[in-house]
């Protein structure tokens, strides 16, 4: 199978798509997806969980073992390697190979749970657009179904159903800790204020499958989505004493402020003019290759990274987080090279401070600094 590409994203007996109820924060909502569980499977036994006991991963400033931070990841890759080659899975990833998993994400969660996942005629275009790559409406149809045909084959062929009640117990636990850790965390009502804006609901969807760390953030009509794996250590193998590695209010806070981030931000910056990006975009070429190794391969998708990541500096701030602040800055700007930062934080201060009257005009003047930069 090739690779995907990567951006970096209930109720029961049988676990489906239904609500699972709101933490104290009446806009805030938990869900859990079998569209998306089933991606992480596809996802996980296709390509993250290769080779996966022959190699490392960096946590928390540590080299470990890869398959000891993806346990349970770890243990969707024993159960479902068997299907690695099933020809459902092949077929739906042949038409999706180039398109990244925030993007077959966000297409998934417009549908009907696998295996009744089709395409409706109310579904917007936009959805699926990149199925062709050429940007070809009828293509991207017939590929999108294609996609689904395959997925909604696989789902019956590893028998899905069964998987999401046998691991009913984790998902359970997993909501309880998002729960705990998150509710009246406040960091909506921050966001609200700082960016002079607002959703209708904002929607966590935790996911096991979906390797930990990922997140994706998903705007549709007038609701936000931050669909996402695990952020810390899980042990599972006691039913009387889980921990699915949600409960780490640092990592979690961080990650859905920072998915939640790029609904408030990429449209604003998306429309800004052209010559704006044109004219910062020599600035590229410092940090090209960091960029691209972080999955960000254009200017543009670069400034959306900046301008959410200084904006969770200023949330962080005015949550009165000054600690969790000055790490996010140090780390942003000197370990992971996002190195406009400083520039784009002058701007939103001053914004915060009133000098602008809008956030649109905020990016603008931060991109004016940038483009004055040799």
């Amino acid at each position: 199978m090739k690779r995907i590409s990567i951006l970096f994203t209930f109720l029961l007996p049988i676990i489906t798509s239904a609500q699972i109820g709101p933490t104290r924060s009446s806009k805030l909502d938990i869900e859990l997806k079998k569209n998306i569980e089933l991606l992480g499977i596809g996802y996980f036994i296709g390509f993250e969980g290769i080779d996966i006991e022959n190699k490392t991963v960096e946590v928390d400033g540590k080299t470990i073992p890869k398959k000891e931070w993806h346990t349970y990841g770890f243990e969707i890759y024993q159960q479902f390697e068997p299907y690695q080659n099933s020809d459902n899975l092949l077929k739906a990833f042949s038409v999706a190979d180039h398109l990244w998993l925030d993007y077959l994400t966000a297409f998934l969660l417009q549908l009907d749970d696998v295996p009744n996942a089709k395409i409706n005629d109310s579904l917007d275009v936009g959805y699926y657009l990149n199925f062709s790559k050429d940007k070809n409406p009828e293509e991207a149809l017939k590929n999108a179904q294609i996609f689904l045909e395959g997925m909604n084959g696989f789902a019956q062929e590893i028998d899905l159903d069964s998987y999401m009640e046998n691991a009913k117990p984790y998902y359970v636990q997993a909501k309880k800790e998002i729960l705990t850790t998150l509710s009246d965390n406040g960091f909506i009502t921050a966001m609200e204020e700082f960016y002079k804006n607002e959703f209708d609901s904002y929607r966590l969807i935790p996911s096991l499958t979906i390797p930990k760390g990922m997140g994706f953030g998903i705007k549709s009509d007038d609701v936000i989505y931050s669909v996402f794996g695990a952020v810390d250590f899980q042990h599972f193998e006691n039913p009387e004493n889980l921990d699915m590695g949600f409960a780490n209010l640092d990592k979690l806070s961080e990650l859905t402020i920072h998915e939640y981030g790029h609904s408030f931000v990429n449209p604003v910056v998306a429309d800004q003019p052209n010559e704006l990006f044109n004219k910062s975009e020599h600035l590229f070429t410092a940090i090209k290759s960091v960029m691209a190794n972080q999955g960000y391969n254009t200017w543009k998708a670069c400034l959306y990274e900046h301008f959410v990541r200084a904006g969770e500096i200023i949330i962080a701030e005015k949550m009165g987080n000054l600690e969790r602040a000055e790490r996010l800055r140090y780390n942003y700007i000197n370990k992971r090279s996002f190195k406009y930062i400083p520039d784009i934080l002058n701007a939103l201060k001053k914004y915060d401070r009133g000098a602008y009257d809008n956030y649109s005009e905020a990016v603008k003047k931060g991109l004016l600094l940038l483009a004055k930069k040799k």
